[in-house]
């Protein structure tokens, strides 16, 4: 078992040292440009020595299962001002998530009317959620994580996912 762990931790400082070697740049007489880990010929000049960043990717922040939910299936979050708690919960839950989400604010008698034609209803009960087609009237948290899951939204976060819906919350209004 000793020697499975220091094969491991020879490999890592291998590795580690690998990645740390110099790169050289150089052009020769004939301008072809080289790039090499080892030092140019005696002959060259002018040496440079170009300092590479991270080998990362850059990504929108959301996993390729949340993208894909958030394209077919976007989140419309409808609340008010005097909402309150309900409201400030049914928020968490989509943040805590990181489903990307719009929130439109219900304020006016016309964002009343508005609210009543997408969710199909002559009640204004908030908050409310529209996930794709599926519609919810007031916050039930297995309703809406049942929602959330036949959409396809993951139910665990990312790190990079955590606490920023990208999308959301925008106020509508």
């Amino acid at each position: 078992m000793r020697i499975v762990g220091l094969c491991l931790l020879s490999l890592a400082t291998l590795s580690f040292v690998a990645g740390a070697q110099p790169l050289y740049k150089w052009v020769d007489k004939n301008g072809k440009v080289h790039y090499s880990d080892q030092p140019p010929p005696k002959e060259i000049r002018k040496v440079e020595q170009p300092r590479l960043g991270a080998s990362t990717i850059e990504t929108s922040g959301l996993s390729y299962e949340a993208q894909e939910a958030a394209k077919n299936f976007p989140v419309m979050l409808y609340t008010t001002p005097e909402c309150g708690q309900e409201c400030a919960s049914a928020r968490n839950l989509l943040s805590r998530r990181g489903v990307p989400f719009n929130e439109t604010r219900v304020m006016t008698t016309n964002d009343g009317e508005a609210f009543k034609k997408a969710l199909g209803t002559d009640k204004l009960l908030f908050p409310a959620l529209i996930v794709g087609k599926s519609k919810q009237i007031g916050f039930e948290d297995d309703s809406w994580q049942g929602m959330l899951d036949a959409a396809g939204y993951p139910r665990s976060v990312g790190a990079s996912e955590a606490g920023s819906p990208a999308a959301g919350p925008a106020a509508g209004r």
